[in-house]
């Protein structure tokens, strides 16, 4: 019996660590990959994108519908908001969660060639012109909620009565 536990005990030993061994590498493997994407640059450009974008929205919601601003403090409240939302959604605390996401996501070799395509001058023309691409993405579907809203603000003032 001792022989047999023995024997289980050395197989799941056999199991678990090069499985650990693997999640590992897969790990730093995407740590690579993040910090080849320059993801923490990026993160930051695309919260100060939408600081930026969030009060446009909101005057084109308001033109809209024909609402007035109902507090002339909306934008220090906005403001207050957004600075308590970003301490808690920051690079520093979500990046744990982004290498997981890819080492779960990706294979060792796919990452390899993900890190492979980004030290390539086409992977570094698409980081650089990333922040310029959301821009303009964003632009866009402001363009679209601006011709929905008006769709949506009747059915949604229906529902509400």
């Amino acid at each position: 019996m001792r022989r047999i536990i023995t024997l289980m005990a050395v197989e799941l030993a056999l199991i678990v660590f090069p499985v650990k061994a693997q999640d590992q590498s897969r790990r730093a493997l995407a740590e690579e990959l993040m910090n080849v994407m320059d993801a923490r640059s990026q993160f930051d450009k695309i919260i100060a994108l939408m600081k930026q974008l969030i009060p446009m929205q909101e005057a084109k919601i308001q033109q809209i519908t024909g609402q007035s601003q109902s507090s002339h403090n909306v934008p220090e409240m906005q403001e207050k908001m957004f600075n308590l939302v970003s301490q808690s959604l920051n690079w520093d605390t979500l990046k744990d969660d982004f290498i997981s996401i890819y080492a779960q996501t990706f294979t060792e070799d796919e990452m390899k060639g993900i890190i492979a395509f980004y030290k390539s001058p086409s992977g570094q023309a698409l980081l650089q012109k990333q922040p310029q691409l959301m821009q303009k993405s964003l632009e866009l579907s402001q363009k679209w909620m601006t011709d929905i809203i008006p769709k949506i603000i009747p059915a949604i003032q229906e529902l509400s009565k």
